[in-house]
């Protein structure tokens, strides 16, 4: 019984390794995808990095050193490969978690695409500054009218080192759009003069 727990337990940690593997080379193969690429920027919970691949890695890493250092042999080989699926997690994690801006629209996450918008497809956005950055509220159109109301809104959060850069960008790919969109203004005293 003992051995055939060992060998479930070395078979899901290879399958881990390998879909740990399969999943930092998809995220990896998303970023070298995108096409004029204008700005982008860390947004994990840990100064820009990913908080539980970040921890993990570190902590088994820690005890992969400790295993090391006693000279364990029997479960060196089992930390080599939480070490590789950490740094595998880590890895799609940290590209997922980093925001684009390309030519084409805001990538909010890489490996998800309902969380790609196009810039066509934003109606109105909204900024709200603080010492940190500015929270941008992007209104956009649902390309698929009968799934919801046809509106969604996006928030993406612009550390203060990007937030110049981005309004650029914005303001070229969207002022004029947005601007043309507003109603003209309309005296009502000639209205009711006819």
């Amino acid at each position: 019984m003992k051995e055939i727990l060992l060998l479930f337990f070395q078979g899901v940690i290879v399958l881990f390794t390998i879909s740990s593997t399969l999943l930092a080379a998809y995220s990896f193969q998303n970023k070298l995808r995108l096409r004029n690429v204008r700005l982008n920027w860390r947004a994990g919970k840990m100064k820009g990095y990913p908080l539980f691949a970040t921890v993990f890695l570190a902590l088994i890493s820690t005890l992969g050193f400790i295993v090391f250092l006693i000279d364990d042999a029997t479960n060196f080989g089992y930390f080599a490969a939480y070490i590789w699926i950490g740094g595998m997690w880590f890895i799609s994690s940290y590209l997922a978690s980093k925001h684009y801006i390309t030519d084409h629209g805001i990538v909010k996450n890489i490996n998800e695409p309902s969380q790609t918008i196009p810039w066509f497809q934003i109606l109105d956005l909204v900024e709200k500054e603080s010492l940190e950055g500015s929270e941008f509220t992007f209104t956009y159109s649902e390309m698929d009218k009968s799934l919801s109301d046809g509106y969604r809104q996006l928030r993406l959060f612009v550390p203060a080192a990007k937030r110049k850069a981005f309004q650029k960008v914005v303001s070229l790919k969207l002022k004029s759009r947005i601007e043309s969109d507003l109603l003209p203004d309309i005296d009502l005293r000639k209205i009711q003069e006819e």
